[in-house]
């Protein structure tokens, strides 16, 4: 599947103890071949955005959400106005969308892994999921150098001018898109045996999960 064939949706929620989830979202709306893509950061994650957008591109047949913020157990996901359950956010897809779509969902968060897949729920044929977690873990941010590369068209929030917070799944995730010209989203959810993952897992207890 090629991405620009794919309605694509960056939301970063920084809040309470969580720094990088802006970065987040800014490092994947970088990625110069997805179109059309909208880019939700902070004040502006909110469910009614997100309804917005489903509006005005309802005839898409072909959804990338990704989401970096807190996430709850069961799959929730926290808003600045709401908290997102799947259930909510099926709903959501099932009012507005004119035919069946294909749903992709990436999640840097905690206990992402318990993001429920769907199949065959009305307008949605199938749903993809990558996630930074386990039902039952917590997803790490840390700060690393600022690489401009990643960022030409819209800049990150950097604590200096060397250095940025940002989820370690989600940093090491677009790295390996940008190095292998990864363009085709349906190679992202074949990637559960990058190195990368294991050393995750060691060093933070942090399991990647791919459902699809």
């Amino acid at each position: 599947m090629m991405n620009k064939e794919i309605l694509s949706i960056f939301i970063g929620n920084n809040s309470s103890n969580l720094y990088g989830c802006e970065n987040d979202a800014i490092l994947f709306y970088n990625l110069n071949f997805l179109y059309p893509k909208y880019l939700l950061i902070n004040d502006s994650v909110k469910i009614t955005n997100l309804e917005n957008i489903f509006k005005i591109n309802n005839n898409n047949q072909n959804v990338l959400i990704f989401f970096s913020g807190h996430g709850l157990k069961g799959g929730c996901l926290q808003f600045k106005d709401n908290i997102l359950k799947p259930s909510d956010l099926f709903i959501l897809i099932n009012k507005y969308f004119i035919n069946p779509i294909n749903l992709y969902i990436i999640l840097d968060c905690c206990f992402s892994g318990g993001f429920p897949q769907i199949k065959n729920y009305n307008k949605i044929i199938n749903t993809f999921i990558f996630s930074s977690c386990q039902s039952n873990q917590r997803s790490s941010e840390s700060i690393i150098s600022y690489n401009r590369s990643f960022f030409k068209d819209y800049k990150p929030h950097i604590i200096n001018k060397n250095n940025m917070i940002i989820g370690l799944f989600t940093f090491n995730l677009v790295k390996i898109i940008i190095n292998q010209s990864l363009l085709f989203i349906d190679d992202w959810f074949s990637l559960e045996n990058e190195v990368i993952w294991k050393e995750l897992e060691e060093i933070l207890n942090q399991k990647i999960i791919i459902k699809k």
